[in-house]
Formats: structure tokens, sequence, C-alpha cells
């Protein structure tokens, strides 16, 4: 999930001008690095995170991700884990994050437990961050920290977004987060667990989904890299940030679908008929089951 800037009155985003241009002009949306799989909470429907059996991603891996980066057009750049204020170097990489991607959109995607109790982190975030995306309901037990959180956050003039899992809260807590946004400012939007099987019936899958191209790109930890936020089963990676030929990869063609498309709640048909036996990449021309089921 990401809220993006509106364009300027040339029609242009702010990071277009700025950002390196490809020929057949295609722009990624959003790049999420997921800094750590170390997490605070232990959400039965998170694939993403492995409470403090984690792992943190190395300060040569993230910077060589950022000098990655560099070398495409995109629009947003989004820290997450796991929850990412929990890495070590989170406020480091937060300010080398900012100063790497000027011009375009910094989000932190958090439970904000740990921005509530730390001063520190809550400074970097101020300082780093345009939008912060909280993820709120009965499963990460934190709405006391998002209560003491989002004042500061929408004073400080910072877009936010709380983001409620419908599996996974009371109707009375839904309400109750409704109205502290509204007091506030801030964004109250819910969703269904999309990346994981909980009985939900098969989509009938036909053209390629439409979030396949140039929306996301999510770096993992050790930089294997997946196009679509809901495809993170390990054995789906189709690159990695080590490739030399990163980008061409990153803007091929799908041809077929992820194996976790047909119980994706996201799913949606592009009209792109998907060409099976084909490879994962269709080349470029010359001028998941995203996550495993529980």
């Amino acid at each position: 999930m990401g809220i993006m800037t509106a364009p300027t009155s040339t029609g242009q985003h702010p990071s277009d001008r700025i950002t390196p241009r490809r020929p057949d002009g295609r722009i990624l949306t959003t790049a999420k690095i997921k800094i750590t799989t170390k997490c605070n909470r232990d959400c039965d429907f998170c694939i993403f995170a492995a409470r403090n059996q984690g792992v943190n991603m190395p300060r040569a891996t993230f910077h060589a991700i950022l000098e990655r980066l560099a070398t495409i057009p995109y629009r947003q750049l989004h820290i997450n884990g796991g929850e990412p204020t929990v890495h070590k170097d989170f406020v480091a990489f937060s300010h080398d994050a900012r100063a790497a991607a000027v011009g375009r959109v910094m989000v932190l995607g958090t439970n904000a437990i740990t921005i509530a109790r730390n001063q520190r982190l809550l400074d970097a975030v101020l300082a780093c961050y345009d939008q912060v995306l909280i993820g709120c309901d009965d499963e990460h037990h934190n709405y006391e920290h998002v209560e003491r959180v989002v004042p500061v956050l929408r004073a400080h003039g910072k877009t936010v977004v709380v983001n409620s899992v419908l599996e996974g809260i009371s109707g009375d807590r839904l309400r109750w987060l409704a109205e502290l946004c509204q007091a506030h400012g801030a964004i109250h939007v819910t969703n269904h667990v999309h990346h994981i099987d909980v009985g939900q019936p098969a989509n009938t899958l036909r053209g390629l989904c439409l979030r396949n191209r140039d929306r996301h790109l999510m770096i993992a930890e050790d930089g294997s890299c997946y196009r679509c936020f809901n495809a993170m089963a390990t054995v789906d990676s189709e690159f990695s940030v080590w490739d030399d030929n990163f980008a061409d990869k990153l803007f091929a063609d799908r041809t077929d679908h992820y194996q976790f498309c047909a119980k994706c709640h996201e799913y949606t048909d592009s009209g792109i008929p998907p060409q099976p036996g084909s490879p994962v990449f269709l080349p470029l021309p010359t001028v998941n089951d995203g996550a495993e089921t529980r």
C-alpha cells in the first residue's frame, strides 16, 4: 500500500524531474526494502516476519541496494520489515535512504510500537519520512501506541495511513480507529488477508494481474527481488539486486501468473493473456504463490 504524491501543474510527479529516464518511458511506482525479518509482534497472518528469530539486512547490502536503485526510475522508497524500527541501524538507514531518494516520497511501514517508546527512533521518522503506514488490529495489539503516535506524526505534517486487517479486528476497535484517524486527519483503511490461504474462494485467473506491470518492487534482506508485494515465497524470487541485468529484469513483462494469484484478494485481470511454458520474462524490445500457505 502506498499513497502517491499529486502530479505538479505540468502533469509530472516531482520525482520524474530527477529520476533516470528509460527509452520506453516506464517508471517503477514503489521500491520497498525489507531491512529485517525481525519483529516485536507475532501476528498469525504475517508471512514477512520471524519475531526475534529473524535476520537484519547487512549495511553493505542496504547501501548496494540504494546504489542499484539510483540507476532506475522510481517514485517512492518504502522501508519495511518485519518491523524495521527494531533493526539496529534503522536510524542510519533512514538518513541514508533519505539522502539517496532526493525528490522521491519516503514511506515507512511500521506497527508504531518502538517509535511510541523511543524518542530517538521517532525523531528519525520525523526527519526522514513523508508517509507512515501503520498496521493496527488485534493481532498487532498496538492500540495504545498508535493512539500516542498518530497525533505527533500529523502535527509534523506527515501523511499517516492506519491499516487494519478485517480478519483480525473487532467492530468496536474498527470504529475507535476510524474516529481516532478522523480526529487527527489520518487515513484509516481496511483490507483482507491476501497473502496466505484463510479459506477464501479461488480466483478465476484470466489475464495477468494488473499489479504485475511497473507497480512494485520488493527487495528482501538478502537482496532477492519480487515484483509483487503479495508474492513472497522464497522460491518465487525472480532475480536479485546483484544481477548485472537487474534493470532489464525489473521492467521486463511477466509471462505467467504467480502461484498465489489464485488466492489473492487483490488479483485484477489486466486483459494481458499469460503464456504458460514461456520464460518468466519476455525479452525487451530493442529501442508466488506469492506467499506460502499456512
